[in-house]
């Protein structure tokens, strides 16, 4: 739960680093975010079943991988461009 929290607290100062590179997947992040603050906010109270612990789950994992696809189209896929196109 540790390392759920810690990236939930990234993630929700993940639009404001990308607002200037890429305002739609800056605003598409918010939603799931929120999804993530709920979640968490459920299994605090202890009123998450163990269906919901399961979604909770895939839903954090999904959310890292997109989170990464996300990184690479904003800043490795112009390096890798800009790096081939070079030559």
């Amino acid at each position: 739960m540790d390392m759920f929290f810690a990236y939930l607290c990234i993630a929700t100062a993940t639009p404001l680093f990308l607002w200037l590179e890429n305002r739609k997947i800056a605003l598409a992040s918010i939603p799931p975010i929120m999804i993530m603050w709920i979640f968490f906010g459920l299994y605090m109270t202890s009123s998450l079943s163990p269906a919901g612990h399961t979604f909770m789950i895939a839903f954090f994992a999904i959310n890292v991988i997109l989170a990464h696809i996300a990184a690479f189209l904003i800043y490795g896929l112009p390096f890798i461009r800009k790096r081939f196109s070079s030559r």
